[in-house]
């Protein structure tokens, strides 16, 4: 007999008793269902590392990984006037802070108002195809970046201001073309 972990045995649960909950009260079976299904969400959208799906997802650290590289490809494709890579790699910047809100969620008193001002600031500049714009937002958003690592710690260290965000002096992926297709 197949050992029940704790997500299909607190599931299994859950059902089981909506079900004889909907038996006994008269309730339809779609109503509990759907008691179910918010009951498991509100479960799952909570961080809780005891949860194994929950212990496995990548922390803060690999996500400011990503977004090196976004703004390194967004700088150059400004610098190139390639508008529509710099424009893209903003839009991954803001697909991969929504992950930390609910991962890391101590993080997003500081991420949230950063991502909420910088971002949108870089999108602006970016589609007035406005270079001097551009790196005043970006210079901006660099700055909020090595504010909230001066503010914050975790892991080993007491502050992540070890992690000083500058321009970036080359680009980390030489086989991109940053100039982009020619304009037709």
């Amino acid at each position: 007999m197949k050992k029940l972990g704790p997500i299909e045995f607190s599931r299994g649960a859950f059902v089981g008793a909506a079900l004889l909950a909907s038996a006994y009260l008269g309730i339809s079976a779609a109503v509990a269902q759907d008691s179910v299904d918010k009951a498991i969400d509100a479960k799952m959208s909570k961080y809780d590392a005891k949860l194994p799906l929950w212990a496995i997802q990548p922390g803060t650290a690999p996500r400011m990984i990503e977004l090196t590289w976004y703004f390194n490809n967004m700088w150059y494709g400004a610098q190139a006037g390639n508008w529509d890579l710099a424009r893209f790699e903003v839009y991954r910047a803001e697909e991969t802070v929504k992950p930390i809100y609910v991962v890391r969620q101590k993080r997003e008193a500081t991420l949230k108002p950063w991502a909420e001002y910088a971002l949108p600031a870089l999108i602006k500049a970016i589609e007035a195809k406005d270079k001097k714009a551009f790196v005043k937002a970006y210079d901006e958003a660099i700055e909020g970046c090595n504010s909230c690592h001066a503010a914050s710690s975790g892991g080993p260290l007491k502050s992540m201001a070890a992690f000083k965000i500058t321009r970036p002096k080359a680009p980390m992926f030489s086989n991109i073309d940053f100039k982009g297709p020619k304009e037709k």
